[in-house]
Order: structure tokens, then C-alpha cells, then sequence
């Protein structure tokens, strides 16, 4: 695995049209060197699905790259997630060779005192495994981002994220993909 230093980031988000149960897509890249060209992801080396219903709903890893990193939000634990999962889900993370982690982010967010809100879990789920960053940096950086943001509401809202960020890392578990 070599190191790459990130430089330059660009993002693209395409937005459901319909509020609930809606869906949107972070077309996110990464690079050394300024990024010039605008295009949507084709070929995605990192999936993340925040909703475990989306898997039956859409084809959720039809971009992914083989030995892309699929990350879920689910609430079936690393060691029983898989029983859950689509045929066509594990026949799609099998022949991919996908990399597979899983969180319960709404557990997270409900026991660190954020009630619905996965964003911050999901987020330091993404920085800790993508590689985007050295793990420890991305972490610092992210509580930065949480102090500056949240800081004007209150300390115990930033304490909350806090908190967040460090259950997100205790409970993200890769998952051993049968053969």
C-alpha cells in the first residue's frame, strides 16, 4: 500500500427528488494534483450505503471497483450481517473481492446522544478506512471540523460528536467475506 498525499478533493452530489426515504449520491475524488475535469464517479473504489433498505431497492454496488471498499450502516452485527444481505449483494461483494466493513450507525449516534444523526459516524467511518488520510490525522481533523461547527451551540454538543467519532471507531468491524 503506498501513501499518497491528497491534495485536491471535488464532489458531486445527485439529490432524490422525493424527501422520505430519499437518496444521495456523493460522487467524491481525491488526487495529488488539482482536479480539472467535472464528470460523475463510473468506477468507484469506495461505496458506502447509510441505509440497509437501499439494498433492495437499488443496485447499490453495480459502480464498484474490484477490491473497492464497501462500507454499511446496518443493524446486524459483523457477525451476522451477512445472512441478511441480498443474494445479489453477496454474489456482487464475492465476485468484486470488495473490501466489506459495517457499523450500526444509528446505534452509535443513539448512545453518544445524537438521536438520528449518523452523519458523523458515518463520515469518521469513511476517513478512518478510505485512506484519504493518515487515520490519526483524519480523526484530529474531523474534531476540529466539529469544534468549529458546533462549537457556538454549546460544549456538550461538541463532547456529543465527540463522542460520536470515538464509538464510531470502536464499532466499525470488517466483515470476513465467505469465499
Amino acid at each position: 500500500f503506498r501513501r499518497v498525499l491528497f491534495r485536491s478533493a471535488q464532489g458531486y452530489f445527485v439529490y432524490d427528488s422525493r424527501k422520505a426515504g430519499a437518496r444521495t449520491i456523493s460522487h467524491l475524488r481525491f488526487g495529488p494534483r488539482p482536479i480539472t475535469s467535472t464528470y460523475l464517479i463510473q468506477r468507484a473504489n469506495f461505496v458506502a450505503v447509510h441505509q440497509f433498505g437501499f439494498l433492495e431497492r437499488y443496485n447499490v454496488l453495480e459502480n464498484a471497483e474490484e477490491g473497492a471498499t464497501f462500507l454499511l450502516n446496518s443493524p446486524y452485527s459483523h457477525d451476522e450481517v451477512w445472512d441478511h444481505l441480498p443474494k445479489p449483494v453477496q454474489e456482487e461483494i464475492i465476485n468484486k473481492h470488495l473490501e466489506f466493513y459495517v457499523i450500526d450507525a444509528y446505534d452509535v449516534a443513539k448512545a453518544t446522544g445524537m438521536g438520528v444523526h449518523i452523519n458523523t459516524v458515518m463520515q469518521t467511518c469513511f476517513f478512518a478506512i478510505s485512506g484519504v488520510l493518515p487515520r490519526d490525522e483524519a480523526i484530529t481533523k474531523i474534531k476540529e471540523a466539529i469544534r468549529k461547527t458546533y462549537g457556538k451551540r454549546g460544549e456538550s454538543v461538541v463532547q456529543k460528536n465527540f463522542a460520536a467519532v470515538d464509538q464510531a471507531l470502536a464499532n466499525l468491524h470488517k466483515v470476513v467475506v465467505p469465499e
